[in-house]
């Protein structure tokens, strides 16, 4: 979920499809979508006179289209432009429609009254309707994008992983959840003697913390009870011993915070717990992989911290636009525009992803579709500079490197085995240079290593970040490795949408990578790279490559096992498309989801 929608309206915006507006308006809660098997949706009004009759995407264009573009992506912000000059800019991608205001609790099913009357009843206290005790914005987009992949599974993580203790989340955030600090109040502004709020410590202070929405996610799938009904029946706590002796419940969650590379580096962090041993270390079989950012709120005091030079303004806007006639003219929507010339700024955003990760054999032998595998993962910590903290200089390309590294001694693929780059691509003609210069560098030294002789081969470059979604922070790079499955799965993945007059100040860097506004057609046996740079020096890389028959084969898994595997493999992978879309697009399916893949206790 981004400041463009959920999913399907993201993917339908960046391949130009009609039913995009459609999308948008359920994301709105204006219609509601049917899905008959593999089948198209069928829309229906969801509010209004006409409750429950078709729509037709003309209905909807025509009806609602202009209200619902000028209320997602990168936009003006009316809170924001009334303010004038006051404020450090209007414009930022903040959640569309209503969704930061209630409407994700809603589509998710997380109400408290959702709650209250599920299976989790013994959780409502967690997402009470008031501000201040309830979920933060940024907790709910943890939950919608962490339970959300679990919609991958044929099965439900309970079965596929008896032992809770097997599974474990990592996270990333590069802030804490401002809109719920924002309800805290000064000790000063707190009459004890008239104060109506009860005395919800915990709920209070669970909320205020950057680890609360992973937390809450794992506290979801867990087998739990209230601590007053275990504290009066010990009994039930017999349900959660182990026949190893380990408790039944998640590891965990692993919390990563490193500016923009959070995610990056959250990943770095898990995968050598899922592919190497120590003597008495338990393995994750499976972890989630989830990341999000809510930067914006409760009162967009982010922005300053950012201050004009930064970002995007209106300002900018408009003096890029003097003097051009109407057609050369860039609206709000398009105004992000990394390796352009009107590269001018970076607008913040809020997102919310999830994936799951897993070892190829666990994969084969569970038949879980493969989407793609990651043959590489680093990190570093160089800002580029002592004297410029912003980290999104030059020198951070350890982490692609190592990446490469990984790819080349343990895989086999050197560095012309990877043809698309998700760049990191903020907006600004600082970063377009540092992130082409950074990339081509640390190919240059992996190619090196390798005794790679001659002219590398060029990269085509995609960032989601123009599609409309802006800088949605320590989720942005969760978000890159998303459109690199993509890439790898054959579908269209992103190019530079905004891309209309290269930036000059790029030179020669540029001629190593291909850049222009249409989307990349996919690759299935293609390889991805995806790099990210984070104020502090925070880098991260990964490097994927598509899934298929002859990759598989380099791991020499066991020959009956894959022919198995192989032959039910077209089938694994309808499947699983057709779970993930019914649920991305049925209203409550986060809640659900929720319930289907948990840990039972003595219930």
């Amino acid at each position: 979920m981004s400041a463009v929608g959920g999913t399907e309206t993201y993917a339908a915006r960046v391949r130009g499809r009609p039913e995009f507006i459609a999308y948008a308006a359920f994301d709105a809660g204006l219609v509601d979508i049917e899905i008959a098997g593999a089948g198209e949706p069928a829309f229906r009004w969801a509010q209004g006179e006409r409750k429950g009759q078709a729509a037709t995407i003309h209905e909807i264009e025509s009806q609602f289209g202009e209200r619902l573009r000028a209320n997602l992506g990168i936009r003006h912000i009316e809170e924001l432009t009334a303010l004038g000059s006051a404020a450090v800019t209007d414009i930022a991608a903040s959640l569309p429609h209503d969704l930061g205001s209630g409407g994700l609790r809603r589509q998710a099913g997380l109400s408290y009254r959702d709650i209250r009357e599920s299976a989790l009843k013994d959780m409502y206290g967690l997402f009470d309707d008031d501000p201040r005790l309830g979920p933060s914005l940024q907790s709910q987009l943890f939950l919608h994008g962490g339970l959300g992949a679990l919609a991958a599974l044929p099965v439900s993580l309970a079965e596929l992983l008896p032992d809770p203790y097997d599974f474990r989340i990592a996270a990333a955030t590069a802030f804490q959840g401002l809109d719920s600090l924002g309800e805290l109040r000064a000790a000063s502004a707190v009459d004890i003697q008239t104060d109506k709020l009860r005395d919800r410590f915990a709920m209070r202070l669970a909320n205020s913390l950057a680890s609360h929405g992973p937390a809450l996610l794992a506290t979801m799938l867990a087998p739990s009870y209230p601590l007053s009904k275990s504290l009066k029946n010990p009994a039930l706590l017999d349900s959660l011993r182990g026949p190893d002796g380990f408790t039944r419940v998640p590891q965990t969650p692993l919390n990563s915070v490193g500016a923009c590379a959070s995610s990056a580096i959250a990943f770095c962090e898990i995968a050598p717990q899922l592919v190497l041993d120590y003597p008495g270390f338990h393995r994750p079989k499976i972890a989630l992989w989830t990341a999000a950012d809510a930067a914006t709120r409760p009162h967009w005091q982010i922005l300053d911290a950012f201050g004009p030079g930064a970002l995007m303004t209106r300002g900018k806007l408009d003096i890029l636009n003097q003097g051009r006639a109407a057609a050369a003219q860039r609206s709000v929507a398009d105004s992000l525009a990394p390796f352009d010339i009107d590269a001018n700024g970076t607008v913040v955003g809020e997102g919310g992803s999830g994936l799951l990760i897993t070892t190829l054999d666990f994969a084969l032998r569970n038949f879980l579709d493969i989407t793609s595998i990651v043959v590489g993962w680093g990190q570093s910590g160089e800002a580029g500079g002592k004297a410029h903290f912003a980290g999104v200089g030059f020198g951070g390309e350890n982490a692609t490197v190592h990446a490469l590294e990984i790819a080349w001694r343990a895989h086999g693929y050197s560095v012309s085995d990877f043809q698309y780059l998700v760049a990191h691509a903020t907006g600004t003609r600082t970063n377009s240079k540092t992130d082409l210069t950074t990339a081509a560098n640390a190919r240059r030294a992996a190619a090196d290593r390798q005794g790679f002789k001659g002219p590398l081969p060029g990269m085509i470059v995609g960032t989601h970040k123009a599609v409309g979604d802006g800088h949605t922070m320590g989720e942005t790079g969760l978000k890159g490795v998303a459109q690199a499955i993509q890439y790898l799965l054959g579908n269209e993945a992103v190019g530079v949408p905004t891309l209309r007059n290269l930036d000059p100040d790029l030179s020669d860097i540029a001629e190593a990578f291909t850049l222009h506004a249409a989307p990349v057609a996919g690759n299935r046996d293609g390889g991805a790279l995806c790099a990210t740079q984070g104020f502090g020096g925070y880098n991260g890389a990964l490097a994927l490559r598509g899934a298929n028959a002859d990759a598989f084969s380099r791991y020499a898994p066991d020959r009956n096992l894959l022919a198995a595997y192989l032959e039910r493999w077209p089938e694994l992978r309808a499947e699983r498309e057709q779970r993930e879309r019914s649920a991305r697009l049925r209203r409550g399916s986060t809640l659900e989801l929720a319930l289907r893949h948990r840990w039972k206790g003595m219930e």
